[in-house]
């Protein structure tokens, strides 16, 4: 299949009536928008694609390119697409102590079935960053919370020049916006956030939250978004004092 003068293949096991649905999402269609601006590219080959189960639309994009820098130097061409997504770090205030309300949830890609993160997730139904980090407080953190008290640490640390930090750059298009919330919370509200479970059985989710003091969470920490969600506020308190 040959589109604006790039040719597009597909593995076998990917169904031909699923070709338009890969050319049409969105997150490979900003990727691919964004790599044309910058780079020569030939060929793009379909390794695999995973689909949402609910609706049928693309989750996780693996491809090779076959592509240059404009003065034909050729680049490594192995991507995995996810689209961007939103992260949350929670900050809580009881009694003169900070505390953090985290998330475990088992990771089989770093083998660990109580990996410790910050509330985050994907922009698979929506392209507000905003919306999608309150929604995921109040699904993984059980936390309601307003816009007026999203913090936004991205758009304080690079000033709008990007839509999020890149976790691992030679590899995946994913860009992480981080934000912070605050809250003064009572003894008996602190407790009651500890320990609750979410199950999400669609999406394969076991969700835990946990309650930990502020220093003693920081070095916990093997998650980047996590680190540099702590960093990123450490930096915006200093302009608030």
């Amino acid at each position: 299949m040959l589109v604006d003068g790039i040719e597009f293949t597909f593995a076998p096991e990917i169904a031909a009536d699923d070709y338009q649905v890969i050319l049409d999402c969105n997150f490979f269609r900003d990727w691919l928008s964004a790599v044309k601006s910058k780079f020569r590219v030939q060929k793009i080959h379909f390794a695999s694609v995973d689909f949402f189960r609910k609706e049928h639309h693309p989750l996780f994009i693996k491809l090779s390119a076959t592509a240059t820098l404009p003065d034909n130097r050729p680049v490594n061409g192995i991507v995995v697409l996810r689209g961007n997504a939103v992260g949350v770090l929670v900050v809580l205030r009881c009694e003169g102590e900070k505390y953090l309300l985290l998330v475990r949830q088992p990771r089989l890609a770093i083998s660990e079935t109580t990996s410790l993160e910050i509330p985050a997730g994907i922009l698979d139904w929506s392209g507000d960053y905003r919306k999608v980090a309150l929604s995921e407080l109040e699904e993984e953190a059980q936390i309601v919370a307003d816009d007026s008290e999203l913090i936004d640490l991205t758009e304080f640390w690079w000033k709008g020049s990007t839509p999020g930090f890149a976790g691992s750059c030679g590899l995946l298009d994913e860009r992480i916006r981080l934000y912070a919330i605050e809250r003064d919370v009572t003894r008996e509200q602190l407790d009651a956030m500890n320990g609750k479970n979410q199950t999400y059985v669609e999406e394969n989710e076991w969700i835990r939250t946990e309650v930990l003091p502020y220093e003693e969470a920081a070095h916990k920490f093997v998650d980047g978004k996590n680190l540099i969600a702590l960093f990123l506020y450490e930096r915006w308190l200093e302009t608030r004092m």
